[in-house]
């Protein structure tokens, strides 16, 4: 996966200023109604089935659920049949899963066609396969918590606002007390653009206070010194941890400073931010799946949700627009 400054997949550019005849992210939103239109028959199509799937599976799931449980009376000895526990174990799990897959299929299948075409309308690149993201930037800055497994989905890449820009949904979890139980330490988008300063240091930008502040002063610490800076809007909100104190305060001049606040107050959650090289790398630990499929029961041949994944694509627009990173300031 090509990284901010080369040339990404799809065609998309690296130029830092965007181009004056380029229609804004804004621009296709507004209009993006008339877009639904071309994505209708296909799922129509699939709405044409979803019932059918949806009650097969209901009913697999429900065939499943009391064979599995009677597996469990096989192997805690309150029934008896003459067969092994494991077989009803197995087959129930086998079927209460196959029948949620069954059950879901429709929505998965449409919820893939929907990303994909709407993404492409924005010019944009779109695998749901993001194991190729380049995480590695972001554990060396020490933007993520520490887990034992992570997954990554619906990479988006190409160019906005002139800027090339790579985005993935991350889910990261550690092992929990019982030997098949996951924790979640974080759950959001990690986005990783070109900022116009070169950083020729390491600058991380955390949460300050907190939980998570105090985990990030723990690493940050080890090989990073705390920066002081004269916004206390903005040392109330973030600390500031650099390998060059002058460098940090270069990047974090007072205008980015602003924008970055005005991101925070944007987009809710637990906001990291790493200056590295012309690499901007931003971690929003906000909870939420930014492209989820469409809801079990919910019709997929409503323009709301052709809408509703264009919004997200809008979502991450706004973030290189409210931090102008095509813009080369100085303020």
């Amino acid at each position: 996966m090509p990284r901010p400054g080369s040339d990404l997949p799809g065609g998309a550019t690296a130029s830092g200023v965007a181009e004056a005849s380029a229609p804004s992210l804004a621009d296709r939103l507004a209009g993006f109604d008339e877009h639904w239109r071309a994505l209708r028959p296909e799922l129509a199509r699939i709405e044409a089935w979803r019932w059918f799937f949806v009650i097969v599976g209901s009913l697999m799931v429900a065939a499943g659920v009391p064979i599995l449980g009677w597996g469990i009376g096989e192997f805690v000895g309150v029934v008896r049949s003459g067969y092994p526990w494991i077989i009803y174990v197995a087959a129930g799990s086998l079927l209460s899963s196959l029948g949620q897959w069954l059950a879901r299929s429709p929505a998965r299948r449409a919820g893939r066609l929907i990303r994909g075409k709407v993404i492409g309308c924005f010019g944009l690149g779109y695998r749901r396969d993001a194991s190729s993201f380049p995480v590695d930037g972001f554990e060396r800055n020490d933007l993520l918590p520490r887990h034992t497994k992570r997954e990554l989905e619906d990479l988006v890449y190409g160019d906005v606002s002139g800027v090339p820009l790579i985005f993935c949904d991350a889910t990261l979890s550690v092992k929990g007390l019982r030997r098949t139980e996951r924790v979640e330490v974080f759950r959001g988008p990690l986005v990783l653009s070109r900022f116009p300063k070169r950083a020729r240091g390491r600058t991380l930008v955390v949460p300050d206070g907190g939980a998570i502040g105090n985990f990030f002063v723990g690493i940050a610490g080890q090989h990073r010194q705390r920066v002081k800076l004269e916004s206390p809007d903005f040392e109330r909100a973030f600390a500031v941890w650099s390998t060059d104190q002058i460098e940090a305060r270069y990047l974090l001049t007072p205008t980015m400073m602003e924008r970055l606040l005005a991101l925070k107050q944007r987009f809710p959650g637990d906001m990291t931010v790493a200056f590295d090289g012309h690499e901007f790398m931003l971690a929003l630990d906000d909870g939420r799946d930014w492209f989820p499929d469409p809801g079990l029961l919910r019709s997929l041949t409503h323009p709301a949700r052709v809408r509703e994944q264009a919004e997200e694509i809008a979502r991450i627009a706004e973030i290189v627009e409210i931090l102008k990173l095509n813009l080369d300031t100085r303020a």
